[in-house]
């Protein structure tokens, strides 16, 4: 009897392990990845963006996920995942046969007997199943996953990749992003304990997340120190001493774009890395495109994480001060119907719509009245598009017959858009359009007048406050700030050190670094610069302060009416004054005088371009010696680093090198420069500039010169600084040209622009962590140069020219005499621009 029982037994284990490794051997020959999926899981890795001091600046990814190989792996992290995920870890080929064994007999209750290989395999190619069947098959495509990892990796790679994929929840994809997340720190760094919380969600991250539930974190974080006992990790005594410190999530930060340090600077990344990478020369290996969101690249830039922080604190600080000027200028008075006529009117009540209707709020209120409607007119007119615009267009068509076809022949809209049109105003569907159209308009209307609790931002608060306001008087008082946009850059190898796109990326997210705006008297030193290095002209060459005037017609310039600007007061004072002293005062008559010298804007264009700036957007007429042009901060901070450079354009860098997750430079900065001043034009120049900025009121320890700015109608404020080591430009406005001061003692680029220079200096000297050398001086040539003391020119005769060679070939040497006219010595600037 026991005989035959005992065979029965035998033949029922021989049975079943014959089944057991048919089974297996279906599930491997069936619905197994493949090769590739093995040898290459699916992994969506976070770029990481550093600081040129190493510093982590941000990061962009899907997933924010860090490649961080089994070597980097903090040891209290490894020590713990095997102590308590998978004690004989090292022992076994990916299947515990002795934890599966046990977990039979104890149905769980003594431990699972899952191994790290096969929850890395559950990660990668399984989603746990309710129903116990499937759950079971999974449970054999994971073992026979397992096996197929054990047989390609190493046992420390299966450990990286597991700790690499797991979600820690708050888009923390792996250990490195977690302890971030919740601790503020590198992985590497974290003490036992907080490595032991990590390793308690593994477990299950939603129950243990010791942000939401820290008793349930600090009693999972307990078994894992105790585990780490039993295995001789850790001792008794250090067990009772770490088990009573309580789960500390004070420091918990999950990760928006808007946090950290530089957030424009890494928007504006975003696009050129796009750009950049699209490029066939920056592909992958198998000719694919870089995604800056999942292949897990390091990108080294250079700016100064010190030097950022004290040009953040410094925009804070002067933007305050100014914020509140404007605020008690504007007291009492709207912005948007202040001194405007009919058409200034409308144009600002449509910005004032355009900006409703790029609201998130009115976008979720349009998606419910319209989506039905719009969708009913796209089915049976896909080309209609029926954005906004186009309704607002066919609503005015209805009333004004002839409004569409003006539309055509000012070629606002194309003959094919137009028949689209009127088919639609024919069709019965836009009966349905117009109809939620205006249900919509009343809710509008309704909803953006009628005071909510919301945050705003505010300087007073750390940077937003909760009040109650209406939207509609949200996105006014939100249009009402001032905006900045600076950079600064060393001028000697063209490193973007410093990046300031606005006052606050979370509530302003345009980057006015790279905004067009009109520059002013800032571009003047190069129609100085133009004149001086083509005529040889000297900085104490006298020019009389009159009403200039090139004629219409005439063959240099070619303009159709005369013209004869002003001086910014509207007057002239007849007197004689020196070139030197024609660019402190920002004299436009003076600038006028040396465009009718030079006679041609084309040679002014052809030096700017030299220096950085697209002769495209230079226009070619003589007002470019007022500042006419259109440029970015980023353009002129170039363009000014040639005067700190000695005369050499560097062109500017702020991405040093691109590495792929395995370490293989895909990417690497090449400088560029050319030499455009001759060096004793270029001494002339920034002595120019030095004595421009020069006053009692404005001290650092750095030689430094400067050019203000300031616009028609005081809507743009520029401050451009140069130092031997750091050129910093400097733009502040509105983002609507009607959000601007209305005196020339607020609006002037003195006021609004330099003071924030001069902090952010001030802040760069006092930091002697950074390596910057305030004792730093302007390169200047060997030799005779230029005098720049007008005072050493003859008592009597004053000619102030020196008989040089100039750029063009031609010796200046007979310079009109005049009388002598003495210097005032000034203190207050008066800013006369364009």
């Amino acid at each position: 009897m026991l005989g035959k029982l005992s065979k029965w037994i035998w033949s029922l284990a021989i049975i079943g392990l014959i089944s057991f490794a048919l089974i297996m051997v279906m599930i491997t020959m069936s619905q197994m990845p493949d090769t590739e999926e093995l040898e290459n899981p699916n992994y969506e890795f976070a770029t990481l963006i550093y600081s040129a001091d190493m510093q982590e600046l941000g990061r962009f990814f899907r997933f924010n996920r860090e490649n961080v190989s089994y070597e980097s792996l903090n040891p209290h992290i490894i020590q713990a995942l095997i102590a308590t995920e998978d004690e004989r870890f090292f022992k076994h080929s990916g299947i515990d046969l002795r934890g599966t064994i046990r977990a039979v007999a104890y149905l769980g209750n003594k431990g699972g007997a899952s191994t790290i290989t096969q929850q890395l395999a559950k990660l990668f190619f399984t989603d746990r199943s309710s129903n116990i069947v499937k759950r079971l098959y999974q449970k054999l495509k994971e073992w026979a996953i397992a096996i197929e990892f054990e047989k390609r990796y190493t046992k420390e790679e299966i450990i990286a990749m597991y700790l690499n994929k797991f979600d820690f929840l708050y888009n923390s994809y792996g250990v490195s992003p977690a302890a971030q997340t919740y601790f503020q720190k590198n992985q590497r760094a974290l003490n036992v304990e907080e490595a032991a919380v990590l390793v308690g969600m593994l477990k299950n991250p939603s129950l243990y997340n010791p942000k939401k539930f820290p008793e349930n974190a600090q009693k999972r974080r307990n078994v894992v120190l105790y585990q780490m006992v039993k295995n001789n990790y850790l001792t008794k005594v250090e067990f009772d001493s770490l088990s009573t410190i309580p789960v500390d999530a004070s420091k918990f930060q999950r990760k928006v774009h808007y946090d950290g340090m530089a957030p424009y600077f890494r928007s504006t990344l975003t696009t050129y890395l796009k750009k950049l990478l699209e490029d066939p020369k920056y592909k992958k290996p198998d000719g694919t495109k870089y995604n800056i969101y999942e292949d897990g690249l390091t990108i080294y830039t250079t700016i100064d994480m010190g030097m950022q922080k004290h040009a953040e604190a410094a925009v804070t600080s002067h933007m305050k001060e100014l914020q509140s000027r404007y605020f008690n200028f504007w007291k009492g008075k709207d912005p948007w119907t202040y001194n405007a006529d009919k058409d200034q009117l409308k144009s600002r009540q449509d910005a004032l719509d355009r900006l409703v209707r790029e609201s998130d709020r009115f976008t979720n209120m349009k998606s419910g009245f319209m989506n039905a409607s719009i969708q009913a007119v796209l089915q049976k007119y896909p080309d209609s598009r029926m954005w906004d615009a186009d309704i607002i267009r066919m609503k005015k068509g209805e009333k004004d017959p002839n409004y569409l076809d003006r539309l055509l022949r000012d070629k606002y809209i194309s003959s094919k858009q137009l028949s689209t049109y009127k088919s639609i105003l024919k069709d019965p569907l836009w009966k349905d359009v117009r109809l939620q159209w205006s249900k919509l308009d009343e809710k509008v209307i309704q909803t953006f007048s009628k005071k909510v609790r919301m945050k705003v931002f505010d300087y007073e608060t750390g940077g937003e406050k909760t009040v109650s306001m209406s939207p509609m008087d949200s996105i006014r008082y939100h249009r009402m700030h001032m905006q900045l946009g600076s950079v600064s850059m060393d001028p000697r190898n063209g490193e973007v050190k410093t990046w300031v796109g606005g006052i606050g990326n979370k509530y302003f997210q345009y980057d006015h670094v790279l905004a067009d705006r009109q520059v002013g008297s800032t571009f003047k030193p190069f129609i100085y610069t133009t004149a001086i290095s083509q005529q040889a002209l000297s900085p104490c060459h006298r020019v009389e302060d009159i009403q200039y005037t090139i004629p219409a017609r005439d063959p240099s310039f070619g303009l159709m009416e005369s013209w004869s600007p002003s001086n910014a007061r509207g007057t002239f004072t007849g007197t004689q004054m020196t070139l030197l002293e024609g660019l402190k005062t920002s004299t436009n008559s003076v600038s006028v005088w040396l465009m009718i010298q030079l006679g041609s804007a084309e040679l002014v264009r052809d030096m700017v371009s030299r220096m950085g700036i697209g002769k495209r957007k230079v226009p070619s007429a003589p007002s470019i010696c007022l500042g006419s042009a259109n440029l970015n901060v980023l353009e002129m901070t170039a363009a000014y680093s040639t005067f700190a450079n000695n005369g050499i354009f560097q062109k500017p860098i702020f991405v040093k090198k691109i590495v792929d997750k395995n370490g293989k430079v895909i990417y690497q900065a090449t400088p560029e420069k050319r030499r455009v001043i001759q060096e004793k034009y270029n001494y002339v120049m920034v002595e120019m500039l030095k004595y421009a900025a020069s006053s009692r009121q404005y001290a650092l320890e750095t030689e430094f010169g400067g050019k203000t700015g300031t616009t028609n109608d005081y809507v743009d404020g520029w401050f451009m600084g140069i130092t031997p080591q750091l050129v910093t430009g400097t733009w502040v406005g509105g983002e609507d040209q009607w959000i601007k001061f209305e005196t020339l003692s607020d609006g002037q680029g003195g006021v609004m622009a330099r003071p924030y220079f001069l902090d952010f200096m001030q802040r760069i000297e006092a930091d002697p962590k950074l390596s910057y050398d305030e004792t730093a001086e302007f390169y200047k040539p060997m030799g005779d140069v230029i005098e720049m003391d007008c005072t050493k020119y003859s008592r009597y005769t004053d000619d102030y020219s020196d008989p040089i060679e100039s750029d063009n070939g031609s010796v200046e040497d007979g310079q009109p005499q005049f009388k002598k006219v003495i210097i005032p010595q000034q203190e207050e600037e008066f800013e006369e621009d364009f």
